[in-house]
């Protein structure tokens, strides 16, 4: 892949009016590059079937297709287990959570969607993980800060923010895999996300805990997708444990990773395998399958009852990742009026997992 020549693509196209997909641009850099100075609610949700093909994923507006029912719903994993008077011996109440959520220009309707899912999301967390040690982390899609085609911060993109014109980027904010503390660009926080842990994600006991996570997690529509590699990127060793990294301490041999990935389309840009990205996160955690939870929300338009409306193709990378991680794993159609009803079924799963889960 020609990094250069695709990173101007998908940064020009931030200017257009265009609806076509970034492509994705991939790198090795895992810890922060020199410091520079230059400026700088959830609805009713239902689960597709596990078959795969692929093509690109669009909201449907034909009635049959944006019912409330698909092949199978979400799975029933039962009554929420019961933790005691403290967190579960097997995970010992520690999880870290990863999210990876794509900033493509198609996004805007889905991230909308989402950012009402939050508020579900963090009730969720706070209702059931209470007592947990928790971390959460946004990965960052993009690894770049500004745009070239607006470069003196001249009116030639109206519709973005003067940004970052006279804002000079944290060495980590220019590093993919990332965790994201100024999400930036049309859509996106464009700001600096205040985390009382001084890190680069949240961690257990954060004030406002919901305005916190929708500023990391409101990616905006840069043109920056790529979740299955960018997530690789993320739970790499050198990122997470070398000196200096920019995810130092996120990722802890005796905690739960949970993954979260969305985009609304296969990404068959990705580099790698579905097998590649879940040996990735095998590998993150020892091998342990018992040690990772996925869930996936993306378009099932490769799904003859979906939500997305049926559009048969080629493979489903997306999908066919989410299958070989089952039975620790759920596909989402990112069509469903909201996702809160995603989140509250991994909740389930991982409290079931920390039962199971007896770290090394």
């Amino acid at each position: 892949m020609q990094r250069l020549a695709l990173t101007v693509l998908a940064l020009a196209a931030a200017c257009s009016d265009g609806n076509g997909q970034g492509s994705g641009f991939s790198t090795s850099i895992t810890t922060a590059p020199p410091e520079t100075t230059s400026s700088s609610s959830g609805g009713d949700a239902s689960m597709s079937s596990t078959s795969s093909s692929s093509g690109m994923g669009e909201d449907s507006t034909a009635a049959s297709t944006t019912s409330s029912s698909t092949s199978s719903a979400i799975p029933d994993v039962g009554v929420m287990p019961d933790g005691g008077d403290g967190p579960p011996p097997g995970c010992k109440g520690k999880v870290d959570f990863l999210f990876v959520i794509s900033g493509a220009q198609t996004m805007w309707p889905k991230q909308e969607r989402l950012k009402a899912s939050f508020p579900g999301f963090i009730a969720t967390l706070e209702s059931e993980f209470a007592d947990f040690d928790y971390h959460i982390l946004s990965a960052n899609t993009a690894g770049f800060w500004g745009y070239p085609s607006c470069a003196g911060c001249d009116d030639v993109c109206a519709e973005l923010p003067e940004f970052p014109c006279g804002t000079p980027p944290e060495p980590c904010d220019l590093v993919r895999g990332a965790g994201m503390t100024y999400p930036i660009g049309k859509d996106a926080s464009n700001q600096r996300c205040e985390l009382a842990s001084g890190l680069r994600y949240i961690t257990a006991g954060q004030p406002d805990l919901v305005d916190a996570f929708t500023c990391i997690a409101s990616m905006g529509t840069n043109g920056s997708d790529n979740v299955a590699e960018v997530t690789v990127m993320a739970v790499a060793d050198e990122i997470n444990h070398a000196p200096g990294a920019c995810n130092e301490g996120f990722l802890r041999d005796d905690a739960l990773l949970v993954v979260v990935a969305i985009q609304d389309t296969y990404d068959s840009y990705s580099a790698g395998t579905p097998e590649d990205w879940r040996d990735a996160l095998l590998e993150a955690k020892g091998g342990d399958a018992d040690a990772v939870v996925l869930l996936v929300i993306s378009t099932d338009i490769d799904d003859p009852d979906a939500l997305c409306g049926y559009d048969p193709g080629t493979e489903h990378e997306l999908r066919t990742w989410t299958e070989l991680m089952q039975p620790n794993a759920l596909f989402g159609s990112i069509c469903a009026e909201g996702y809160s009803d995603y989140f509250a079924t991994v909740a389930k799963m991982i409290k079931s997992q920390c039962d199971v889960f007896v770290p090394q």
